[in-house]
């Protein structure tokens, strides 16, 4: 029992790997790590060598036969759909990592299935639980660029490459569902471009420019094939610039103050106001994540990525391979 008295919460990690082995450790950190599965023994010694008191198994079936309250899942994207199933089929709360999926009908299916067996589907949007970012959400109630018109995020480096995952489905899930949650509502339109230079079928770089309502746009620019790792979002608003730099160990939040008004003419002029950095109250992103779906699980109240917000950042996704499908050149227009 904890503490407070209540029932302590029991988690199951799925995959313990590259990123796994980050959600296996602050897991621990919580005290509701009870159990690891994975195919590689290699990982499952490492789990076992730092937590011995935690089961580990190769086999998830087996994993899933233990009185679990949930289980993680950060496994290969196109293992996601299968193994969240899985454990909902057992009754267990269920945090997928993203993508959600790699399709939109496999993320339906996987809603519907947590829907139906009553337990909470949780999407590791970890952007959303950052706190910067939430720092940024102060600051546009606080009206402090105005009325924001437009929103550009840059996810650039020179990656790990997926068999199965484009680098759209891949990296842009991070900052789609973070442009959702500023401008507070799905996109009425997109236009898209994708290139895949090692494999046509593959994309290495992909662009999108989202509509939202009211006039207002989104760039999206992702790439796993430049050398130049960055991540940098910029919210463009009528009083001046808010810019979120990921870096590698660390991160910047600051404003810059600027735009244009009439002069004593009526003709508009460019202004530039003064630059600051804003401070955050620090706090590890993934630790926030995870205290989230663990208050989702013992409460049972959607988080804030629950399935629904999972699923427009899916339509999202899709939204932008649809419009590229469109654009394609037809064979006869090739020939």
């Amino acid at each position: 029992m904890s503490p407070s008295g209540r029932k302590s919460i029991r988690l199951g990690v799925i995959g313990g790997g590259y990123w796994g082995q980050n959600i296996v450790r602050t897991c621990a950190e919580l005290d509701v790590l009870a159990a690891v599965c994975d195919s590689d023994e290699q990982v499952l010694a490492r789990a076992l060598r730092e937590h011995p008191h935690t089961m580990v198994f190769d086999d998830l079936d087996r994993m899933l036969q233990e009185p679990l309250d949930g289980v993680m899942i950060a496994t290969p994207a196109e293992t996601h759909v299968d193994f969240a199933v899985r454990a909902l089929a057992k009754h267990k709360h269920v945090f997928v990592e993203k993508p959600m999926a790699l399709s939109l009908e496999e993320g339906r299916r996987m809603a519907a299935a947590a829907e139906a067996a009553g337990r909470q589907l949780f999407v590791g949007h970890l952007l959303l639980y950052h706190p910067a970012v939430r720092k940024i959400h102060a600051l546009l109630s606080d009206n402090v660029i105005g009325r924001v018109w437009h929103l550009r995020s840059r996810r650039l480096s020179l990656g790990r490459l997926r068999q199965r995952e484009t680098v759209w489905w891949s990296f842009a899930p991070h900052d789609v569902a973070l442009i959702l949650s500023l401008m507070g509502e799905e996109p009425e339109s997109v236009t898209a471009s994708q290139a895949g230079w090692l494999s046509s079928r593959i994309p290495d770089v992909a662009y999108a420019d989202f509509h939202f309502s009211k006039g207002r746009t989104a760039h999206v620019e992702v790439s796993w094939l430049d050398p130049h790792k960055s991540s940098r979002l910029d919210i463009f608003g009528t009083n001046g610039v808010i810019t979120f730099e990921d870096l590698r160990s660390d991160y910047r939040l600051s404003v810059c103050h600027g735009g244009s008004r009439p002069d004593e003419r009526g003709l508009l002029r460019i202004w530039r106001g003064e630059a600051y950095e804003v401070p955050v109250e620090p706090s590890e992103p993934l630790r926030e994540e995870i205290v989230a779906f663990l208050t989702s699980v013992r409460f049972g109240i959607p988080a804030e990525s629950d399935a629904q917000e999972g699923l427009a950042v899916m339509r999202a996704l899709a939204m932008a391979d649809e419009a590229c499908a469109r654009a394609q050149p037809t064979s006869e227009a090739l020939a």
